[in-house]
């Protein structure tokens, strides 16, 4: 059985990947975000209705956040088992990417490839962690806190993650990338 602590993180992490603030899931789950920050925290275990209703305002099973997983000292990704994800804006634009690496409970960093089209952009919502992106080609614009940066093909950009940023393809013909991002578990995201 995962301590308190576990819990608490793979509760946070779940909430960060839905790009939800702890408002969101107390509006969702009827329960105060107080409470919820503090089982987030680790602070108090979640009954098992409060865990049914933060699982449910999270969209997952609650057994999800209490089970025991083996963890293995390393993944593997080979070219074939690549998997196609999508990652939804605070814009509601919807991108497609290539994964890289593996979701894995213990992993906190994630690579992803991604081709864009002309005119393609996605604007992300604050979270904890940071951001390198590589331009492979083309051309991106990166804007973070109303400042832009321009990348081109060999360039790379590094930032937190904090303020939420937006990218744009300002190519002709079409850009990609690989994002690399570390995200924080153990602080609240």
């Amino acid at each position: 059985m995962p301590t308190k602590q576990e819990v608490g993180e793979r509760l946070r992490l779940a909430r960060f990947k839905r790009d939800m603030t702890l408002k969101d899931v107390a509006a969702r789950s009827g329960m105060s975000a107080t409470h919820i920050s503090e089982i987030e925290r680790g602070k108090t275990s979640p009954t098992i209705g409060a865990l049914q209703k933060i699982s449910k305002a999270l969209g997952e099973r609650p057994a999800h956040f209490v089970e025991e997983r083996s963890v293995c000292d390393a993944t593997l990704v080979r070219r074939g088992e690549r998997i196609r994800g999508y990652m939804v804006g605070a814009d509601g634009n919807t991108v497609d990417l290539e994964r890289l690496t593996p979701e894995c409970p213990w992993g906190n960093a994630h690579i992803v490839h991604k081709r864009s089209k002309p005119g393609e952009k996605l604007n992300r919502t604050p979270v904890l962690g940071e951001l390198v992106l590589l331009c492979l080609e083309g051309m991106y614009r990166i804007t973070l806190e109303g400042e832009s940066y321009v990348i081109r093909d060999g360039d790379t950009i590094q930032f937190f993650l904090d303020n939420g940023y937006r990218i744009e393809d300002i190519s002709e013909d079409g850009s990609q990338l690989v994002a690399i991002g570390a995200y924080e578990t153990r602080v609240a995201w």
